[in-house]
């Protein structure tokens, strides 16, 4: 909070004019003297004003809930707004929205706490205060389904759809009284539709009983059973953004994605209308299912402004729902007159002969990730530059949306032109922009320049060769913020900082389908200069809630700083120095973070919370630590607390040794090499692109899926705290659920 010099001079003022005369002739000792008592009754204003917050619940501090829940008598609960986050990430960017913030509540004496849409950390809802708001309310429902489906929504933060499996069952009835017809053992399957629902979360067949103890994935159907679907993955909207065009000019083929990949399109997450229903398929984010969008695609189909799903537009101008059909084009084939036929479960779009020749097609739509990670369309305000970061001011330069620029390396040219001060390029739009860009340092009055999406936006930039960073520029750091770049960022000349936020590094460089392109680094900073001297010696590479392909660093420079994100090498090593194979990077610093590949550093300084899924070769292993982290045999570490899978390999041995005596070593080698097999990384999906990237598999080892310092899961996705959300709602079903009742969480996504 900030006062005006009015403000801080209440005291002051209240004085005799002759006194403030008398004051200013002297020094002004006695007006910095009530300057100070003003700041600290500012401070007991404030906390008395929080006081009276804090009698009720939506607007108590985070330390108040605990005791307005045991008025009402709520069981506490695993609260994420308890964490110490974001102390890393302050201390990384000082120059972001949300780090100032945080730095103004501390001075002010408050809790510097980032909170939901504006910390540093983007945590999920604080879910606790919604929790004990709404005991009563629960209890004064307790038992029926929509109130249990509304329950697990608010605890889990995740879309939910309940399911009485005892009304699915196949029963034999009096046709004169009491009749079901959803429970006859006669579905109707004449209806792909309603067929293609079976054993989902939708499912309106009737069953026969299954006396199995109910889990995720089997035991569903029988009396006492209650099923809670459950959605993790979120479904993230893009406007008007470009579709990928398969061939050349003129081909009627188009992909939604614009990095030109076959991907499921997503329904939105929308409110229910009633409190007193259940959830349907147009409330939950999942795929679309093709038959469903056939049967209902006004459900989907329509402008932004109407809450759809999906929406093209060809040449500027809307496809109206009349011209729009269902197919499947995972064979390509061309609609007839007007029409347009798309494939939801591909992502795939077809132009009829009508509507050529498509000189441009925009679509909005939506797809699926686990997180807020990678450039994409959500909120990240926080995360923005701050524009009063540097003493000799920010120039802001727009680019795209109305009176922006309509490149950016025009933007980049303007930047040079005016003398290369401070200066944040805001992108305003979720369009593609096919150009080739050059930054050079050299000679800038500043030493910053940003290029960042504005909150909400997405951009794509599909490079025209690499993004090359010139010049040599000691002081400088470029700034990559809430974008998709496909292409390389090469620094030939020597910076002194590259960050990526919110931003994605294609990796690979590419995933368009047809693309022949062998998997190349998407970062590379080279070690000399062109002259023979060293380069990018005071290079620091800070990475946030990113996604980037390999890296390829100096071993000189000052180290690689990575938070919350990913690192995939795609084939190749994920992190080393460049031209030579296997040789050693620079110091790596990882917080929650999951890379695949090898990774040769010098030092590792810390890593914590990582998943190392490809081997390690640390070349110091005298300083450094790694902890809560999956490490895999035969890597060269510094020493690790608590790893994977060498806690698994002594509690297995203490445990055969417990049983059968002392062990041979070669007995405690095959117990090794059996937890070696058994505990290692899977995932849903693999492949940069599709929904489900990098989400940890259901059925992996739990040590690290519960592996990380507050037992959450290790990797990218920690800051989730997934299992947390899952146990909070089994210990509120312990109290809501019916007597006698039994239930299955089942993750849908």
């Amino acid at each position: 909070m900030a006062f005006s010099n009015r403000e801080r001079d209440r005291l002051y003022e209240l004085l005799p004019a002759y006194i403030r005369e008398r004051d200013s002739q002297t020094g002004g000792a006695l007006r910095g003297l009530l300057d100070i008592i003003d700041g600290q009754a500012d401070l007991i204003e404030e906390d008395i004003r929080q006081l009276q917050q804090d009698a009720f619940v939506e607007t108590a501090e985070p330390w108040v809930l605990p005791y307005i829940g045991d008025l009402v008598g709520t069981t506490p609960l695993f609260d994420e707004s308890r964490i110490k986050d974001g102390d890393t990430a302050v201390e990384l960017f000082p120059d972001l929205v949300g780090a100032e913030d945080r730095r103004i509540k501390a001075l002010n004496g408050r809790e510097g706490r980032s909170l939901p849409g504006r910390g540093l950390r983007p945590f999920v809802a604080l879910r606790s205060r919604a929790d004990v708001a709404k005991t009563i309310y629960y209890r004064r429902r307790k038992g029926t389904l929509p109130m249990l489906e509304e329950l697990a929504r608010d605890v889990t933060g995740w879309p939910c759809h309940a399911v009485e499996y005892f009304e699915l069952l196949s029963w034999t009835q009096w046709l004169r009284n009491h009749l079901r017809l959803h429970s006859l053992e006669t579905p109707d399957l004449r209806s792909v539709e309603h067929t293609d629902r079976l054993n989902g979360a939708f499912d309106d067949m009737a069953h026969t009983v299954d006396v199995r103890k109910i889990s995720g994935d089997e035991g569903w159907y029988n009396i006492r059973n209650i099923g809670f679907h459950l959605f993790r993955l979120g479904a993230y909207g893009l406007d008007n953004t470009m579709a990928r065009r398969l061939g050349a000019a003129g081909d009627h083929r188009f992909f939604f994605s614009p990095l030109g990949q076959s991907a499921p399109l997503f329904s939105r997450a929308r409110r229910e209308g009633d409190d007193a229903g259940l959830a349907t398929e147009l409330h939950v984010p999942q795929p679309i299912r093709p038959a469903k969008f056939y049967a209902e695609t006004g459900g989907f189909y329509g402008r932004p402004s109407t809450e759809p799903s999906i929406c093209v537009f060809v040449n500027g101008v809307e496809v109206g729902l009349i011209d729009v059909i269902t197919h499947d084009l995972s064979v390509w084939s061309q609609p007839t007159g007007s029409k347009i036929a798309i494939d939801v479960k591909l992502g795939r779009l077809a132009i009829g002969p009508g509507l050529m020749p498509a000189r441009r097609v925009e679509v909005s739509y939506h797809y699926g990730f686990p997180a807020d990670m990678g450039g994409g369309p959500y909120r990240r305000r926080a995360w923005l530059i701050r524009r009063n970061f540097a003493k000799t001011g920010v120039d802001v330069i727009t680019v795209g949306g109305a009176g922006g620029m309509s490149t950016l390396a025009a933007a980049v040219t303007a930047w040079a032109g005016a003398g290369k001060p401070n200066t944040i390029i805001r992108i305003a739009d979720n369009r593609t922009y096919d150009e080739a860009i050059a930054v050079n340092a050299a000679g800038a009055l500043g030493n910053s320049l940003a290029i960042e999406a504005g909150d909400g936006r997405r951009p794509h930039l599909k490079l025209q060769g690499a993004w090359t960073v010139s010049g040599d520029a000691p002081d400088f750091t470029l700034s990559l913020s809430g974008l998709l770049v496909e292409g390389q960022v090469l620094i030939e000349g020597s910076i002194g900082g590259f960050r990526l936020l919110h931003t994605t590094l294609v990796p690979g460089l590419t995933i368009a389908e047809g693309a022949a392109v062998l998997a190349q680094p998407s970062l590379i900073a080279n070690a000399t200069l062109a002259s023979g001297a060293q380069a990018n010696l005071k290079l620091k590479v800070q990475i946030a809630f990113s996604i980037c392909g390999a890296v390829r660093l100096p071993e000189h420079s000052d180290g690689l700083h990575i938070l919350d994100s990913v690192i995939d090498g795609a084939g190749l090593d994920a992190f080393s120095a460049p031209g030579i194979a296997g040789a050693y990077g620079p110091a790596l610093y990882a917080e929650r973070v999951t890379i695949r590949g090898k990774v040769f550093a010098t030092q590792i300084d810390l890593a914590t919370e990582v998943i190392f899924d490809g081997l390690l070769k640390a070349e110091r292993t005298q300083v450094g630590c790694i902890r809560f982290s999956y490490v895999p045999p035969l890597s060269r570490a510094p020493r690790r607390y608590r790893c994977q899978p060498e806690l698994a390999d002594r509690k297995a041995i203490e445990k055969e040794t417990a049983r059968l005596g002392p062990l041979t070593p070669v007995q405690k080698q095959k117990i090794r090499e059996f937890v070696h097999a058994r505990l290692k990384p899977e995932y849903t999906a693999e492949a940069y692109g599709q929904p489900a990237y990098m989400q940890l598999a259901l059925q992996g080892p739990a040590e690290i899926a519960t592996g990380s310092a507050d037992a959450a899961e290790m990797g990218c996705y920690c800051h989730l705290k997934q299992p947390q959300r899952e146990q909070n709602l089994r210990i509120r079903l312990k109290e809501y659920l019916p007597f006698g009742l039994d239930y299955g969480l089942v993750f849908v996504t």
